[in-house]
């Protein structure tokens, strides 16, 4: 399995599951530039061996854009797009108000459709090419307080899943990531608004968790989701696309 030689752009590959993607691209060859919010993102971009980087707030209009065309001159094009973003507030649908709506549309999905606009025409044009989009198993099993990422990604699944048969003659695949469960800053804190929200400590729900909602009785792991994007981006995937890839631990099975 490889993807050597072919150029990555990773949006919020700063931390989480975007660090774990452009590491397990970059470790099979690719050259990869990656997207962040915070300062720490140019150390994460030299500690992966990344190309280059950029700070980028997918929640201000044209970000996503500016982003890909800073990525396309610094790579010399892009050949791979994962499409990640960082998460959403999680509160029960009444606590939200217009604004938070605003926010998880530019956040999520108009970034999506943003950057795939921005990358799609020179893929089609050079016959080959990855669009992966980074979701969460709310596009399968709509997830409590998590209406904004529920809604709005479940629109990034269908664009991922429109596109197929469209650009599969052009050489370009498109899949759907669809995590739950992994061990990043964002289950932890997710964790403890569960925890907040039920009156719980945090230790005891995520005890509930792993026994009720996980089969496999452990977190996933980060680099797990970093190896199957780095599979689909390779060409032993090249006939696979249109695909909703759930990675919960089975959470869904139960």
């Amino acid at each position: 399995m490889t993807v050597h030689g072919r150029r990555a752009l990773v949006t919020a590959g700063s931390s989480g599951l975007g660090t774990a993607i452009a590491t397990s691209l970059r470790a099979d060859g690719a050259e990869v530039f990656i997207t962040g919010t915070g300062p720490h993102t140019g150390e994460v971009a030299r500690e992966i061996g990344a190309a280059g980087w950029a700070i980028a707030d997918f929640t201000r209009a044209g970000a996503a854009a500016a982003a890909a065309d800073v990525a396309r001159e610094t790579l010399g094009g892009i050949d791979i797009l994962v499409s990640n973003t960082g998460g959403t507030r999680a509160a029960k649908a009444t606590e939200l108000c217009a604004e938070d709506w605003d926010s998880a549309y530019r956040l999520l999905l108009d970034s999506a459709i943003s950057l795939t606009n921005a990358v799609l025409p020179a893929m089609s044009a050079a016959g080959w090419g990855r669009l992966i989009y980074v979701t969460s198993v709310g596009v399968v099993k709509p997830l409590p307080l998590l209406h904004l990422s529920n809604v709005m990604r479940a629109g990034v699944a269908a664009l991922a899943r429109s596109l197929a048969a469209e650009v599969a003659p052009h050489g370009v695949t498109t899949h759907v990531i669809a995590p739950a469960h992994i061990d990043t800053p964002r289950r932890r804190a997710l964790a403890t608004a569960r925890a907040a929200a039920a009156g719980v400590p945090v230790a005891e729900l995520e005890q509930r968790q792993l026994a009720t909602e996980l089969p496999v009785g452990r977190w996933g792991r980060p680099e797990e989701i970093g190896e199957l994007v780095a599979y689909l981006c390779s060409e032993f995937a090249g006939f696979q696309t249109g695909q909703t890839h759930v990675v919960d631990g089975g959470m869904t099975s139960t």
